[in-house]
């Protein structure tokens, strides 16, 4: 009985809102694409958006390219040490 009140008393989270972090994030997120911008131009914001909308299918490929790399080594590994 003591310890549930005990859990019941105790902080599990921060004081901040989670709407104040979000909005915090955003803003990082949005100076970066303007720092980007000031930076290099047009091209930025293209990759930009790129990346955004094709963001699952760069993650396939990526993880295809990953896991190519990973069987080429054991492969090589294998025909090196094995036989």
């Amino acid at each position: 009985m003591r310890n549930e009140e005990k859990n019941k008393w105790k902080q599990k989270s921060s004081n901040l809102p989670l709407g104040i972090k979000a909005k915090v994030g955003l803003a990082v997120k949005v100076g970066a694409v303007a720092l980007g911008f000031h930076v290099w131009g047009i091209d930025f914001i293209w990759v930009v958006l790129g990346f955004t909308f094709c963001y699952d299918i760069l993650r396939g490929i990526f993880s295809c390219l990953v896991s190519l790399v990973a069987l080429t080594g054991f492969f090589y590994f294998l025909f090196t040490h094995i036989f």
